[in-house]
């Protein structure tokens, strides 16, 4: 689908319905209850305008960020309030945010990674959204990595269900079938690496950057193995045979080389950029590298299979995650925080938005899945949508989904478990045993 074209139509749709959303309170996805008086300037005491704040996280498709920002600005005319969107690196959210707080002066809205944003709940940062979320259709699977402790502290904007890519021409030179499992795999790297001639057979990715890629990584291997990080009640189980089995199986990876030696300090945008180089043959990643290799590299487009995720010896296991909504109660425009995100659910605009993605966003909103974009043979991301039927949960299953699971998990404290592993030469149990101890203590258990 041509950018360009889409662009504009968007443009349009985004200025129409937020000028219609000035003039009716009527939404396709959702009845929203009309915030102040749209037919005259929203004004404080001093007579200046009302201000929307709203940080947005950096994403790796700039057309995102282009189009949220035009979003926002129609908002603002619409409603004749002032506005301001700021794109903050996904690595830096976390720092300006506690920064922003810490100054009694935090945004309106964020849009962030479910485990960042769940981490200023236990805190009393951010305001209860189950209005929002009963207003509007959303899907079973958006609904689970939104909660906290039975309730809704953030609205689910779009899942990111990664899944692998494959460099078909690279494993059909070896004929040399689709992995369907992590030992599979690592079998088949063997053959395929190529470091002298710059093919490594993966990119996985191991740094300590503060985004999701690793973390996640690591923990889909820890469940295919049998392992898990916490039980349901929040017990520490992390230290099992299981779990000692996926570090030590993982660790192959970087010490037989198949691997970039760099990956083990890679940020969420380091196997994109390797993979868009033709530098690996296998990653895992959202549908970002699949729309980027589209525009910039059609041969390495061609030669692209996107496959699901690898199981282990136990399965597989679907955990679902993305970004969502969260508005900060101490801010000063929460009215109109809830009042956009409410109005962004408008379900033409929505799935306009989901399709100039190209993939690598999945619809939160039933019915969305039956858009022509996702029935369309030639769309490779089409064959993730499917995984968002089969979620099991989010980042910390079996465990609850709370802010201790989140901050475990933006702690990257697994990562950490496996780069000991592969940079220190640690013993993968001592490496376990410490990652229990670490866990042990965040969780504030004996």
């Amino acid at each position: 689908m041509n950018w360009h074209r889409w662009s504009s139509v968007l443009a349009v749709t985004v200025l129409f319905g937020s000028i219609a959303a000035g003039c009716s309170t009527g939404n396709k996805a959702a009845t929203s209850t009309p915030v102040g008086n749209e037919s005259s300037p929203a004004a404080v005491s001093n007579g200046a305008k009302e201000k929307f704040v709203f940080w947005d996280k950096g994403e790796y498709t700039q057309a995102y960020n282009n189009l949220m920002k035009e979003r926002v600005e129609a908002f603002g005319k619409a409603n004749n309030i002032e506005t301001e969107y700021v794109v903050v690196s996904q690595n830096d959210l976390k720092t300006k945010l506690l920064a922003a707080i810490e100054a009694k002066n935090p945004p309106d809205l964020i849009v962030a990674n479910d485990p960042v944003a769940k981490q200023f709940v236990a805190s009393d940062q951010l305001v209860d959204t189950s209005d929002i979320i009963t207003k509007i259709n959303f899907t079973e699977g958006a609904k689970k990595f939104s909660v906290v402790q039975d309730k809704y502290f953030m609205v689910p904007q779009s899942f990111q269900m990664g899944g692998a890519y494959l460099r078909k021409d690279l494993w059909e030179k070896h004929n040399l079938p689709i992995p369907k499992t992590w030992q599979e795999l690592y079998e088949q790297a063997k053959i395929v690496n190529d470091p002298k001639n710059g093919i490594y057979a993966v990119g996985l990715p191991l740094g300590q950057s503060g985004g999701g890629d690793a973390e996640s990584f690591v923990r889909d291997v820890i469940l295919a193995y049998g392992g898990a990080v916490v039980d349901k009640d929040n017990n520490i189980v992390v230290n099992s045979k299981e779990t000692l089995e996926a570090f030590t199986f993982l660790a192959q990876f970087w010490k037989e080389g198949l691997t970039p030696p760099s990956s083990v300090t890679w940020d969420d945008n380091g196997n994109n950029n390797a993979y868009l180089a033709g530098t690996v043959g296998f990653i895992i990643n959202s549908g970002s590298v699949y729309d980027q290799a589209k525009k910039d590299k059609p041969e390495l487009e061609k030669n692209t299979l996107l496959i699901p995720k690898l199981a282990g010896p136990k399965g597989d296991f679907i955990l679902g995650g993305g970004n969502v909504f969260a508005i900060f109660k101490n801010a000063k425009g929460t009215k109109w925080a809830k009042k956009f995100v409410t109005e962004f659910f408008d379900k033409d605009f929505y799935n306009k938005f989901v399709e100039v993605m190209g993939g690598k966003f999945q619809p939160v909103l039933k019915g969305s899945e039956e858009m022509p974009f996702w029935k369309d043979p030639n769309n490779k991301a089409a064959g993730w949508m499917k995984m968002v039927d089969s979620v099991v949960g989010s980042s910390n299953y079996p465990g609850p989904e709370d802010d201790l699971g989140s901050k475990a998990k933006s702690m990257q404290l697994t990562t950490r478990a496996v780069q000991r592993i592969v940079v220190e030469k640690m013993d993968p149990q001592k490496s376990l045993n410490q990652l229990e101890q670490e866990l042990k203590q965040l969780y504030g258990k004996k």
